[in-house]
């Protein structure tokens, strides 16, 4: 796989979809071995992307770790996200529970003493 194939890959992985140079960038921008920055100019990505520059060895290197850091950062909101519907889950059968209670019809009167 060529440094182009795997910039491409990243991408795609990234975003899910075709739409991924600006989001790259703003991921590598993170990992620039100048400094922590917001973003890298999204050109250059968009150069790598077609072979018209060559992918920067730190560039190619940091891809890994932007691709686990946003899995982790998936799973920390899956775990979230799973945890709110048990919660919800929960709060729909107390309420069922709740209705079913109110619609038992009353036990008839005894009888008159």
């Amino acid at each position: 796989m060529t440094p182009r194939d795997m910039v491409a890959l990243a991408g795609r992985a990234l975003t899910g979809g075709e739409d991924w140079a600006k989001p790259l960038a703003r991921a590598l921008g993170v990992h620039h071995p100048d400094g922590p920055r917001d973003t890298i100019d999204p050109r250059s990505v968009s150069r790598w992307r077609t072979g018209a520059m060559e992918v920067l060895p730190w560039a190619a290197e940091a891809l890994p770790l932007i691709l686990r850091e946003h899995a982790a950062r998936l799973d920390e909101e899956i775990a979230r996200l799973e945890e709110r519907a048990d919660e919800m889950s929960e709060a729909a059968t107390e309420i069922e529970r709740e209705l079913d209670e109110l619609q038992e019809p009353p036990e008839p009167p005894g009888p008159r003493r």
